[in-house]
């Protein structure tokens, strides 16, 4: 139950993240150059999304890069339903 918990959690924060490139119209490499060009930070969002298990530095970056706020992030990640989740899930699979 707990694994299934934390790949539900792992999972909105995907679903947030992968919402945030769209509002933006930006793709994950446009994402990974934008932040290297402007903080020297270097990471693969592609990896990160897949993942979903990076640091509090890559979630703090994420947030400035997006401009929200990291409380308004985790409202975000709260509110993905479990049918999106499963969605995406089975998409995954595919």
């Amino acid at each position: 139950m707990k694994d299934d918990q934390l790949l539900q959690f792992k999972t909105s924060i995907i679903l947030v993240l992968k919402e945030l490139r769209k509002q933006k119209k930006v793709s994950q490499a446009d994402v990974n150059t934008d932040i290297l060009e402007k903080t020297g930070f270097t990471h693969n969002m592609g990896r990160n999304e897949v993942d979903g298990n990076f640091t509090m530095e890559t979630l703090h970056t994420y947030c400035k890069y997006f401009n929200i706020s990291t409380v308004d992030f985790f409202k975000k990640v709260n509110k993905i339903s479990s049918e999106e989740i499963q969605n995406f899930l089975k998409k995954k699979r595919r």
